[in-house]
Order: structure tokens, then C-alpha cells, then sequence
């Protein structure tokens, strides 16, 4: 059965952007936030996204404003791996901060630079800090957004690629870190994760047993055409889905799609527009389902089977 297109209780609103929303005492972030919401009426939810590795809070525009234009206030961070920001800290490289940075994965030395960023665990603890700081200041970014509410908002934290990593560290995956062992970085401030492109077990600590502490909603979304950038396939992508405990959990694995997704996080960057349609449709149906606790977006999420749209794909949940 092919279900039908997603429909969003919350009718589609215009959506206003604050671009450089610059916080007090929230430090190492290189940009100032990028936030969107819906004009007109309190935001549902809240949704905090971690962009992937050499991204800004200044990507992702369009999936961005999707969520916006159904109900949610959308925080972008930005990280210090954001590549302006490593062109600026290490002149070696040789990139022009203030120039177009677009082609730096063409350039091996800068590369190689960014690959072992990654790896870097400074880097990846780095995010989950910022995170955090941007929700202890929760209050002032309504203000200085959507205004203040006079009941709490139920949030969620979401992410591609290296920003997935960060999202499923602070759903509750535990990863060994060199020197510390175990560690828990779960933040109960979110009530749910979506993970683009996630990554699986023996790297960036993450191992057996990692995902077990997950109990709370978690969606898994990748492509046949995904890989780590260790060269593991799309079977490494769906471990977080896996090997977290049954409840509320979902997996989208989309035939075709590559690790953009669709184009998510630029138009230009491999850009397929059925797959990007249906990252729209199943985030926001979950985005419903779990911050609006909508029942009819829970339901359209347990109809999928082999397709969204014009996109097939394998859909579970368990």
C-alpha cells in the first residue's frame, strides 16, 4: 500500500528567519545562530540542528524552513568543523576564510585535514557542548524569536552526518572516549532525534552496546547509496536504528539516495528531488508525531512500506 502524501495537521505558514542571533556567554560557536519560525502563531516545537562536517547553521535552508512552515522554531548552531571556521584557525591550509570554500574536498591536504577532524574526539565534544549552552539560553532565543511561551515546548534534536553523530550522542548513545571510558551525554531536554546519515559501530566511539540506553523516540533516515567515511556501506547507517531497544523507533533506508539525501543540506549538492521530498514528508510526520503528539502523523508513519511518493525505500519500525 502506498500511502498518501503527509499531511501536516498545522496548515503551512510564511516563515520568518533571524539569520545572526547573537547570545551572551554562549562561546566557541563561530557564527551567531540561524534561527526560523512560523509567523503569526506560537511555534509547536522546537527543533535544535547540528550540521555535518565543514556545514554552517547557514545550511540546510529548505528542510529547514519546511519545519518552520508547519509550526517549529528551528535552531541552527554553528560548529567549530565548519570549514570558514578551519580556514580561518589554521592559515597552513591555505583557503581564503572569506572566499568560496565549496571546493575544499577537492583539495587532498585540506582533506585529510577534515577527515582527521572528524576523528578528532575535541571536536565532536566541542558540539555537545555548544548544544547544551544553546539550551540553558532556550528563554532568550524565544525572545529574541518567536517571543516568549507560557508553557514549555517539547524539543527535539536532529542532525546530518557529523551532526547525526552529535544528535544520537545526546539521545543517549554512549561512546568510549580515550582516557575517560564510557561516556553518557544524553540531555533529557530532548524528547526525541532524528539522525541523517548516523553513524554505526567502531568509530567516533561508538561500539556494541552503545545504542542500548536509547528509550526514547529516534528516527534513522539513509540511503542505498549512503557510506561512513571509512568506506562502510548504508548496513553501517542503520545500525543506530539496529541496535536501539524497540519503542518508538523508525528507519528509513531510501533507494538511490546518496549521503546528501536529496539535497539537503545545499540544492546544488546532488540534487534528486524525491529523495528530498521524502526526508521533508517523514521528518515532519515524526516531528508531529512526537513534539505535536499528533495521532494522525503516527499513524501515516506506521502505513509506510516500500515507498513516499515517487521515492521507494525500506520503511521499519519497531
Amino acid at each position: 500500500m502506498t500511502p498518501s502524501r503527509y499531511a501536516s495537521a498545522a496548515a503551512s505558514s510564511p516563515v520568518l528567519t533571524g539569520a545572526d542571533i547573537e547570545l551572551d556567554g554562549l562561546t566557541g560557536a563561530p557564527l551567531p545562530l540561524v534561527c526560523r519560525w512560523p509567523d503569526g502563531h506560537p511555534p509547536r516545537g522546537v527543533v535544535v540542528f547540528c550540521h555535518g562536517l565543514s556545514a554552517s547553521g547557514r545550511d540546510y535552508a529548505g528542510l529547514s524552513e519546511h519545519w518552520a512552515a508547519h509550526g517549529y522554531l528551528v535552531i541552527h548552531p554553528t560548529f567549530p568543523d565548519w570549514i570558514g571556521a578551519v580556514a580561518a584557525a589554521e592559515p597552513g591550509l591555505g583557503l581564503d576564510p572569506e572566499g568560496d570554500l565549496s571546493g575544499w574536498a577537492s583539495d587532498q591536504t585540506v582533506r585529510a585535514r577534515m577527515f582527521e577532524i572528524l576523528h578528532a574526539p575535541w571536536y565532536g565534544l566541542e558540539r555537545i557542548r555548544i548544544v547544551g549552552e544553546v539550551m540553558d539560553r532556550l528563554d532568550r532565543i524565544l525572545a529574541a524569536t518567536c517571543g516568549p511561551l507560557r508553557t514549555p515546548m517539547a524539543c527535539a534534536i536532529a542532525g546530518h552526518s557529523f551532526g547525526a553523530y552529535t544528535s544520537q550522542l545526546l539521545a543517549g548513545a554512549v561512546i568510549d572516549v580515550a582516557g575517560k571510558g564510557p561516556q553518557d551525554f544524553r540531555d533529557d531536554r530532548f524528547a526525541a532525534a532524528i539522525l541523517l546519515s548516523a553513524q554505526g559501530r567502531d568509530q567516533q566511539g561508538l561500539r556494541e552496546g552503545s545504542w542500548d540506553g536509547i528509550g526514547g523516540p529516534m528516527l534513522n533516515v539513509t540511503g542505498t547509496l549512503d557510506g561512513g567515511a571509512k568506506g562502510q556501506d548504508w548496513r553501517w547507517k542503520v545500525e543506530p536504528y539496529e541496535f536501539a531497544p524497540p519503542g518508538e523507533k523508525y528507519l528509513a533506508l531510501l533507494d538511490d539516495a546518496d549521503h546528501y539525501l536529496g539535497g539537503i543540506a545545499r540544492p546544488g549538492q546532488s540534487p534528486q528531488p524525491d529523495h528530498r521530498d521524502a526526508v521533508e514528508q517523514v521528518t515532519l510526520a515524526f516531528l508531529d508525531a512526537y513534539l505535536g503528539k499528533d495521532a494522525a502523523a503516527k499513524a501515516w508513519l506506521a502505513t509506510l512500506s516500500d515507498r513516499i511518493g515517487g521515492c521507494k525505500g525500506v520503511f521499519r519500525r519497531k
